[in-house]
């Protein structure tokens, strides 16, 4: 992810998120990222993706998704080298 002209390394979910909407009649972009303590608000940022890690699913419940993300933010580490 690009804003401001610096790289920050991020986890990205493109999709419905299906654990809080069933229905979802659109996609949406979430980036979480790493290592970062600010806001891009009223910013144009740019996403770029490097490594794809898993399709997106319904978890049974918030901690089991929580238990996903923690695990994704430590691949989205591994793969980017930081």
């Amino acid at each position: 992810t690009r804003a401001n002209g610096d790289a920050h390394v991020c986890a990205i979910n493109l999709g419905r998120r299906p654990t809080f909407y069933e229905h979802a009649d659109h996609s949406l972009l979430e980036a979480h990222l790493l290592d970062f303590d600010g806001d891009f608000y009223g910013e144009t940022v740019r996403v770029s993706f490097s490594h794809f890690l898993r399709g997106e699913r319904k978890f049974e419940n918030i901690d089991a998704l929580k238990m996903q993300l923690k695990h994704d933010i430590e691949q989205t580490r591994a793969v980017s080298k930081i």
